[in-house]
Protein backbone atom coordinates (compact mmCIF):
# COMPACT_ATOMS: atom_id res chain seq x y z
CA UNK A 1 0.00 0.00 0.00
CA UNK A 2 1.83 3.28 -0.67
CA UNK A 3 1.87 6.13 1.82
CA UNK A 4 -0.51 9.16 1.34
CA UNK A 5 1.16 12.30 1.82
CA UNK A 6 -1.25 15.30 2.56
CA UNK A 7 -0.31 18.66 0.80
CA UNK A 8 0.76 21.16 2.62
CA UNK A 9 -1.96 23.83 3.60
CA UNK A 10 -1.35 27.09 3.22
CA UNK A 11 -0.63 29.76 5.63
CA UNK A 12 -2.50 32.42 6.41
CA UNK A 13 0.69 34.69 6.19
CA UNK A 14 1.87 36.03 3.19
CA UNK A 15 4.78 35.31 1.29
CA UNK A 16 7.31 38.27 1.32
CA UNK A 17 8.14 39.63 -2.28
CA UNK A 18 11.36 37.73 -2.42
CA UNK A 19 9.29 34.19 -2.44
CA UNK A 20 6.90 35.60 -5.29
CA UNK A 21 9.34 36.84 -7.99
CA UNK A 22 9.54 40.45 -9.32
CA UNK A 23 7.91 43.08 -10.92
CA UNK A 24 9.29 45.47 -13.83
CA UNK A 25 7.12 47.97 -15.43
CA UNK A 26 8.35 49.19 -18.59
CA UNK A 27 9.36 52.79 -19.01
CA UNK A 28 6.73 52.44 -22.39
CA UNK A 29 4.08 51.70 -19.74
CA UNK A 30 4.87 54.35 -17.67
CA UNK A 31 4.93 57.05 -20.16
CA UNK A 32 1.49 56.01 -21.49
CA UNK A 33 0.14 56.42 -18.00
CA UNK A 34 2.44 59.82 -17.59
CA UNK A 35 0.63 61.30 -20.65
CA UNK A 36 -3.05 60.10 -20.30
CA UNK A 37 -3.15 61.97 -16.43
CA UNK A 38 -1.89 65.07 -17.95
CA UNK A 39 -4.46 65.24 -20.59
CA UNK A 40 -7.03 64.65 -17.88
CA UNK A 41 -5.55 68.16 -16.37
CA UNK A 42 -7.65 71.32 -17.00
CA UNK A 43 -5.73 73.46 -18.82
CA UNK A 44 -3.61 71.15 -20.88
CA UNK A 45 -4.63 71.04 -24.81
CA UNK A 46 -4.75 67.73 -26.97
CA UNK A 47 -2.39 68.34 -30.21
CA UNK A 48 -1.72 65.86 -33.15
CA UNK A 49 1.37 65.70 -34.33
CA UNK A 50 1.39 64.26 -37.82
CA UNK A 51 -0.08 61.43 -39.61
CA UNK A 52 -0.54 58.08 -38.18
CA UNK A 53 2.23 56.91 -35.80
CA UNK A 54 4.90 58.99 -36.97
CA UNK A 55 3.74 62.09 -35.45
CA UNK A 56 4.14 63.08 -32.26
CA UNK A 57 1.76 65.12 -30.16
CA UNK A 58 1.14 66.58 -27.05
CA UNK A 59 0.81 66.00 -24.41
CA UNK A 60 3.77 63.52 -24.39
CA UNK A 61 6.39 61.65 -21.78
CA UNK A 62 9.66 60.29 -21.42
CA UNK A 63 10.20 58.07 -18.72
CA UNK A 64 13.57 57.19 -17.35
CA UNK A 65 13.93 54.69 -14.29
CA UNK A 66 15.00 51.23 -12.64
CA UNK A 67 12.88 49.11 -10.87
CA UNK A 68 9.66 50.60 -9.49
CA UNK A 69 11.21 54.40 -9.55
CA UNK A 70 11.49 56.41 -12.49
CA UNK A 71 11.90 60.07 -13.14
CA UNK A 72 9.84 61.65 -15.83
CA UNK A 73 9.65 64.68 -18.45
CA UNK A 74 6.27 65.44 -19.48
CA UNK A 75 6.10 67.93 -22.57
CA UNK A 76 2.50 69.38 -22.53
CA UNK A 77 0.83 72.15 -24.83
CA UNK A 78 -1.17 74.73 -22.65
CA UNK A 79 -4.68 75.92 -23.78
CA UNK A 80 -4.27 79.47 -23.93
CA UNK A 81 -5.02 81.55 -21.76
CA UNK A 82 -4.51 78.73 -18.81
CA UNK A 83 -2.07 80.10 -16.17
CA UNK A 84 1.25 78.23 -16.89
CA UNK A 85 2.70 77.88 -13.45
CA UNK A 86 -0.36 76.38 -12.09
CA UNK A 87 -1.22 74.25 -14.98
CA UNK A 88 2.51 72.62 -14.99
CA UNK A 89 1.84 72.26 -11.36
CA UNK A 90 -1.65 69.96 -11.55
CA UNK A 91 0.47 68.51 -14.23
CA UNK A 92 3.10 67.56 -11.83
CA UNK A 93 0.55 66.32 -8.77
CA UNK A 94 -1.26 64.55 -11.37
CA UNK A 95 1.37 62.33 -12.96
CA UNK A 96 3.15 61.63 -9.68
CA UNK A 97 -0.84 60.58 -8.22
CA UNK A 98 -1.09 58.44 -11.42
CA UNK A 99 1.99 56.59 -12.13
CA UNK A 100 2.05 55.65 -8.58
CA UNK A 101 -1.53 54.71 -8.50
CA UNK A 102 -1.79 52.50 -12.11
CA UNK A 103 1.74 51.16 -12.36
CA UNK A 104 3.10 50.56 -9.12
CA UNK A 105 5.91 53.35 -9.62
CA UNK A 106 7.25 56.29 -7.84
CA UNK A 107 7.64 58.92 -9.73
CA UNK A 108 11.11 60.35 -7.66
CA UNK A 109 10.98 63.42 -10.63
CA UNK A 110 8.65 65.10 -12.71
CA UNK A 111 9.68 67.48 -15.17
CA UNK A 112 7.05 69.61 -17.06
CA UNK A 113 7.79 71.54 -20.30
CA UNK A 114 5.26 73.83 -21.47
CA UNK A 115 6.28 73.30 -25.11
CA UNK A 116 3.73 75.08 -26.99
CA UNK A 117 0.69 77.19 -26.64
CA UNK A 118 -2.43 76.23 -28.32
CA UNK A 119 -4.97 79.23 -28.83
CA UNK A 120 -7.11 77.16 -30.89
CA UNK A 121 -7.80 74.60 -28.02
CA UNK A 122 -10.59 75.21 -25.56
CA UNK A 123 -9.81 75.23 -21.98
CA UNK A 124 -11.40 72.77 -19.78
CA UNK A 125 -12.34 73.60 -16.46
CA UNK A 126 -13.00 70.99 -14.00
CA UNK A 127 -16.79 71.02 -12.00
CA UNK A 128 -16.57 71.79 -8.97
Amino acid sequence: MADVVAPERASSEPRSTGDRGSLEVADRVVEKVAGQAARSVPGVATTSGGIGPLGRGYPRATATGSGLRTTLVVEIALAWPAPAARTAAAVRDEVTRSVERYAGVRADAVDVVVASVDDTAPVRRRVR
